[in-house]
């Protein structure tokens, strides 16, 4: 690409320096800069078509969505023609090899290292999530995972290999690119090697079919420390085992630190070889559970402190809650909560945390409704506590969002008024009918109260 002058004066040698002076141009909020615009990287401009990085699919359909039009002008501006925008990401099936380059300054043209797409993944993604200790919150479920890794990047692990499970979701990979920034921080002539099992498969039939093999095992086996991530994915691939087993073989044998991650314990693999399973057990095996309630509050506290997002406690608490199973899917509410509040202006409540939940739980498992579900979520949403609301407290507040658990709980179980009113501090049957109607009577005439029942009786039935 030919250097140019803007309108200033400017000399612009590459695309690079196009793209910093059309962020200047934009005129958004710091945190949308910071979230947005800054992890884009510019890829190359080549037959009025300007290529970005984007790190993953749901930031680029924020870009395309938000900023595509804006882009489109200013780039118009400093260049004086019309610019089409491709926005690509690793997962994207159409991207070109070129596309998929280091980026540089100037922008290279196509590279021809068949393991440039590997180095863009590698690098990338770890640089965009910022995957450190420091951003790893440690409770009992991972406790020992977090300190083996610790001791390695810090020089200090008498084990090799490590071999980390658990479900998808719980930090493995944030773990693997923790040890790889530490080391590289410390080490910065260091070789290391972050691969996928997948990746690793994919380049080793690779280079058979273009006869580059020796350039493949150069690349592996000449790594001061290599981490393998889902070696699962090496079931039933016995020429890229072999390969693996050979990769390790030299590795260890020089000393060089190895880490491997997988859903399963290595005995648990299926159609494996032994003598890889062996070699996975010779060091420290540790597994990482699913996160238990004060560590997914933790995780929400300071991924909403990371995107300066302010979310009230009780909603914090809520979402702590009911996001159970993995990290993925807390750090995905998180950010879906904050696309909204960033594109509405709106405040995160209880009522927005339940229909993020619902899109975010991919696969729902049914949930027994009880009295105890029910006066959990109302108490999260009024404000008052359990104790509170089966207390003989009459405060308007507290006496409110009672009588809108005993409605609530007449709509969703099979109680008898009776029932329900044994299950707060031994009221009467006329106690909840009373409540019931004084609920219905409201909703007529207060739209706001009406959804905020409706919205807790359909998420009460559906989370």
């Amino acid at each position: 690409m030919s250097s140019f002058e803007n309108s200033n004066g400017n000399s612009l040698n590459s695309f690079s320096d196009i793209f910093e002076l059309m962020k200047t141009r934009l005129d958004i909020t710091d945190t949308a800069r910071e979230l947005f615009i800054n992890p884009i990287k510019p890829v190359k401009l080549n037959n009025k078509t300007a290529v970005l990085f984007i790190a993953n699919d749901w930031i680029k359909q924020v870009i395309q969505e938000n900023y595509d039009e804006i882009f489109k002008k200013h780039l118009r501006d400093i260049l004086g023609f019309e610019v089409d925008i491709k926005y690509v990401t690793n997962d994207d099936n159409s991207v070109t090899p070129e596309e998929h380059v280091r980026f540089a300054d100037p922008i290279p043209e196509l590279d021809d290292d068949p393991y440039a797409k590997t180095r863009l993944h590698e690098t990338e993604e770890n640089s965009n999530y910022k995957y450190t200790f420091d951003t790893f919150i440690v409770g009992e479920s991972n406790r020992l995972a977090c300190a083996a890794c610790r001791s390695i990047a810090q020089d200090k692990a008498d084990f090799n290999p490590l071999y980390i499970y658990s479900e998808p979701g719980l930090g493995k990979t944030h773990l693997l690119y923790a040890i790889k920034n530490e080391v590289e921080m410390r080490h910065p002539d260091y070789n290391i090697v972050y691969v996928s099992a997948e990746t690793f498969v994919n380049e080793f039939v690779n280079s058979v079919k273009m006869n580059t093999t020796e350039e493949f095992k150069k690349k592996y086996r000449s790594a001061e420390m290599l981490l393998v991530d889902d070696v699962q994915f090496f079931s039933g691939k016995k020429e890229s085992q072999n390969e693996l087993f050979h990769t390790f073989e030299e590795l260890h044998r020089r000393g060089k630190e190895i880490i491997l991650t997988s859903d399963r314990p290595p005995k648990e693999i299926n159609d494996i070889e032994t003598r890889l399973i062996t070699r996975f057990e010779w060091g420290l095996l540790t597994d990482i559970a699913a996160p238990e309630f004060e560590t997914r509050l933790a995780i929400i506290k300071r991924k909403a402190e990371l995107m300066d997002l302010k979310i009230p406690n009780n909603v914090m608490e809520y979402m702590a809650d009911k996001l159970k199973n993995n990290i993925r899917q807390i750090e995905g509410a998180i950010v879906k909560m904050y696309h909204i509040v960033f594109l509405t202006g709106t405040t995160p409540t209880i009522i927005m945390a339940q229909n993020i939940i619902k899109d975010v739980m991919t696969e729902v498992q049914p949930v027994p409704v009880t009295v105890e579900h029910v006066i959990t979520d109302v108490s999260h949403i009024f404000n008052v506590s359990a104790e509170e609301m089966r207390s003989k407290n009459r405060n308007s507040q507290v006496s409110t969002a009672r009588q809108v658990a005993m409605y609530v709980i007449s709509k969703v179980t099979d109680l008898s008024y009776t029932s329900i009113g044994k299950e707060f501090g031994g009221r009467d049957h006329s106690t909840v009918v009373y409540a019931t109607n004084k609920v219905k009577k409201v909703m007529q005439s207060d739209p706001a109260y009406r959804a905020t029942v409706e919205d807790l009786i359909k998420n009460i039935s559906n989370v």
